[in-house]
């Protein structure tokens, strides 16, 4: 999955027409590294993704292989257990549950295992509002200007996505956690852009 996940931000890159200077002044991220990502000889932390996604305006739906809508056809997606599109990133593994560019939010059901920020590469914050519901484990949601929050099985949190923010594990075993974003990149605020305001 990480090679594909490098195909599909080169290709992302290339459809921009940026090349690895331009995305690497845009990110803050050496372009020995984005190359490195892109070829799949390094995997990155989320917070090195996120600042990809922010440079590229795109969200995890687009680097995972959307699913687009036919014309005339309503959003409408089920994922049986084990269903989705995974991504392992280090420590954690992120599954996309329903990755569809038009949806307004996008799903994710994520394992966390990382215990220190700069594993996940610190603090990030994007575009967008964040639902996160702890499913199982001891959960550390860490945000700027704020006390780390500690959330155990049932607690959850809804915060603008702006805060940069990071998710750690609070015990050995990890948490699982739900998280839903509205999505603020791609091509779902395109065609939102797209529709005729009242």
């Amino acid at each position: 999955m990480i090679q594909e996940l490098g195909l599909r931000i080169r290709a992302v890159r290339e459809e921009q027409r940026l090349s690895l200077a331009q995305l690497s002044e845009k990110t803050g991220i050496p372009g020995a590294t984005l190359s490195r990502i892109e070829n799949s000889k390094m995997s990155p932390t989320f917070g090195v993704l996120a600042k990809v996604m922010i440079g590229l305006d795109v969200d995890w739906a687009d680097l995972v292989g959307p699913k687009r809508l036919q014309p005339g056809e309503r959003l409408m997606s089920f994922a049986d257990p084990g269903g989705g599109k995974a991504t392992a990133v280090r420590e954690s593994r992120a599954v996309v549950l329903h990755p569809h560019v038009e949806a307004h939010s996008l799903p994710l059901l994520v394992e966390v295992h990382a215990r220190d920020l700069a594993d996940v590469g610190g603090m990030i914050g994007h575009r967008g509002e964040e639902f996160c519901y702890v499913l199982s484990g001891t959960l550390v949601l860490h945000m700027q200007g704020k006390a780390p929050r500690i959330m155990k099985s049932g607690a959850s949190a809804l915060f603008d996505s702006a805060t940069p923010h990071a998710y750690l594990a609070g015990a050995g075993s990890g948490a699982k956690i739900l998280i839903v974003v509205t999505r603020a990149y791609g091509s779902h605020v395109e065609a939102m852009s797209d529709q005729p305001r009242a």
